[in-house]
């Protein structure tokens, strides 16, 4: 493709511009994006798209790709939740008025074998720079939110890796309007260099008595190795934060890698919970209900990837 065909592309398809990019390591942003017509309303942990054309380079060390005839002038998209950047530059919670961005938390996932693949986005998403183009989608969706919480109610979060970032939306918002009940978040990565929010979720637990943060590393030498489900069935989440996980009082939401989520299948009537045991099989034989767009529960999840 000629480099006039390309521009016709991009500006065909991109509506939005990549205004700050943090660069938290090699293989892992933060960064934000600024629709053309402004912002869309939204509720805290829903996610829209994002999307680049095939025909736009990927970052070295992306292996090979197959790409059909016709396909290079397609846009790939995937879905991302919206995070938050939580505190403004004075470490106050940021003012509403004040953001004109969405923040996006991704980590950049390579085909690393000599084994072509179809097309992949964020190979391409890597290779972008502060000031460069990309699609937004129309609009914002997903039922992963605060709906039917009470002012009155514990709030659990657990999460793995970029999956903190609908969180950080969420715990903004609770937090803003003034949640007085306690507010807790669980984060688990492989290493601390992947905690991308750690120094302000630690601010913030510092300037609000009512929640608490917990971060695991599992792959760290100095560190026990725990998971999210670990905190639970061995009572240190309670321990470390004063929060019984009790039903009758407490939302719990689960984000990030379906080992720890736990989602369960259901056969003939009947749950069929995946091994080891995630968070859903843990809670529910503690009293707690695992809630879908058609029943109320206090066990949410992000079930779009």
């Amino acid at each position: 493709m000629t480099s006039q065909e390309i521009q016709e592309l991009r500006n065909k398809y991109y509506n939005a511009t990549l205004t700050e990019l943090f660069e938290v390591q090699k293989a892992l942003w933060i960064f934000r994006v600024k629709p053309d017509k402004g912002l869309i309303p939204f509720k805290p942990g829903q996610y829209t798209t994002l999307g680049l054309g095939i025909w736009e380079k990927c970052v070295e060390g992306n292996g090979p790709e197959t790409i059909k005839p016709g396909q290079e002038k397609q846009l790939l998209r995937r879905a991302y939740s919206v995070s938050h950047p939580v505190l403004d530059k004075e470490g106050k919670l940021f003012s509403p008025e004040k953001i004109d961005f969405y923040e996006f938390y991704v980590t950049l996932v390579v085909n690393a074998s000599k084994i072509p693949t179809p097309p992949r986005l964020t190979p391409r998403v890597f290779g972008l720079k502060k000031g460069d183009r990309l699609s937004f989608g129309p609009k914002m969706t997903g039922h992963y939110n605060l709906n039917g919480l009470k002012n009155t109610d514990q709030v659990v979060f657990f999460s793995t890796g970029t999956g903190e970032a609908p969180h950080n939306a969420m715990i903004w918002e609770l937090l803003t309007k003034g949640h007085k009940n306690p507010i807790v978040s669980c984060v688990c990565t492989r290493y601390r260099a992947d905690q991308a929010y750690r120094s302000l979720h630690e601010k913030l637990e510092k300037q609000f008595n009512n929640y608490k943060v917990i971060y695991l590393a599992t792959r760290e030498k100095e560190e026990p190795k725990m998971y999210c489900q670990d905190l639970v069935v061995s009572g240190e989440l309670e321990k470390r934060t004063g929060v019984k996980l009790d039903a009758a009082k407490t939302h719990v939401y689960l984000c990030g890698n379906p080992s720890m989520i736990g989602r369960p299948e259901v056969k003939d009537g009947q749950k069929i919970y995946p091994k080891p045991a995630g968070i859903i099989e843990i809670l529910e034989k503690s009293g707690f209900t695992m809630a879908s767009p058609t029943q109320k529960g206090n066990i949410h999840f992000e079930a779009y990837w």
